[in-house]
């Protein structure tokens, strides 16, 4: 245990996370010696009087050894839930936070200056984006329509014997070029 994080805990809490664990101890320990001291009550006879009352204590403990382990499990809760952690500041505290010297502050500023010029620029990237994808949207029909007049003549043309003159032109086109 450490004697400082007990103390600020002490502070911050008003108690310590062994203070409620060992009341919780004590309390578990009362409850099982009253439930005992009832049990022999109700059960006792002038002839096991003498008995019961000597394994009162060894019983006592007996159950107490039994509730350990559920009574571990509540001690670290309770450290987990009634503990300041180490990083956190309380207002006596403010005094300990990191102060920077004026490099470490124009570094920051310089920082953050960049950082607002790659936020400005990427806006324009960003305006200027969208006003492209606008215009691909305006054109979008045209281009459909286009599309749709290319099927048409393609159909047109099924009819007639296309590779003939096809064929036809490359070949007049090599005789221009040989001219």
């Amino acid at each position: 245990m450490d004697f400082n994080q007990s103390a600020y805990n002490l502070e911050f809490f008003n108690f310590t996370p062994e203070q409620i664990s060992a009341e919780r101890d004590n309390l578990v320990q009362t409850l099982i010696g009253r439930a005992v001291e009832t049990t022999i009550q109700k059960i006792e006879t002038p002839a096991t009087s003498a008995l019961l009352n000597q394994k009162k204590d060894a019983v006592i403990n007996l159950m107490f050894e039994a509730c350990q382990a559920r009574l571990d499990g509540l001690r670290e809760l309770d450290k987990r839930n009634f503990e300041v952690p180490p990083h956190v500041l309380q207002i006596k505290d403010f005094e300990l936070e990191q102060q920077f010297s004026s490099e470490e502050e124009e570094a920051k500023t310089a920082k953050v200056e960049e950082l607002k010029l790659r936020y400005r620029q990427n806006m324009a990237m960003l305006a200027e984006l969208e006003a492209e994808q606008e215009k691909y949207t305006a054109i979008l029909p045209l281009v459909q329509r286009e599309l749709e007049m290319h099927q048409q003549i393609y159909a047109a043309c099924a009819n007639c014997d296309i590779k003939k003159m096809h064929t036809l032109a490359t070949l007049m086109a090599k005789d221009q070029k040989l001219l």
